[in-house]
């Protein structure tokens, strides 16, 4: 028998998942940012550059969506997770081609980043519900 993991838990590790991708990522936009690899000069969106703001909200947002994507997965299917699962990868791998082609001028080193930091959500998201799940799965 299978025990289904309730709102809390699931917005919970959604919550966690956030929080951990959004320290990455910050990490990785100063360290990238610092480098040379993140320029002011390319503006992802109209006459702003890219700053860590967006990069924390993009980290938070999707894995709070995500975790109620996956609260709904949970309780209406049997396979909840392994569909979840898979529908991170597909959406990830989908995902990592928006950064070549939304903003202009961008160079491949700043998407490559970018990338990286859509992975980074997306591990985090499945790395702390995969957890939830463990703790509340029965033999």
């Amino acid at each position: 028998m299978t025990t289904k993991i309730d709102f809390k838990q699931s917005i919970m590790a959604g919550f966690y998942a956030g929080i951990a991708a959004a320290v990455i990522n910050s990490i990785l936009f100063f360290i990238f940012h610092a480098t040379g690899v993140i320029s002011d000069s390319i503006m992802p969106r109209p006459n702003e550059p890219m700053t860590v703001v967006p990069v924390i909200m993009a980290s938070l947002i999707p894995s709070l969506i995500g975790s109620i994507g996956f609260f709904l997965l949970e309780k209406f299917t049997k396979n909840g997770f392994t569909i979840f699962r898979i529908l991170t990868i597909v959406l990830v791998a989908l995902s990592l081609y928006s950064p070549f082609t939304t903003i202009p001028g961008i160079t491949t080193g700043y998407a490559l980043v970018l990338c990286v930091m859509h992975i980074v959500v997306a591990a985090a998201l499945l790395y702390f519900i995969g957890k939830k799940v463990q703790e509340y799965r029965v033999a």
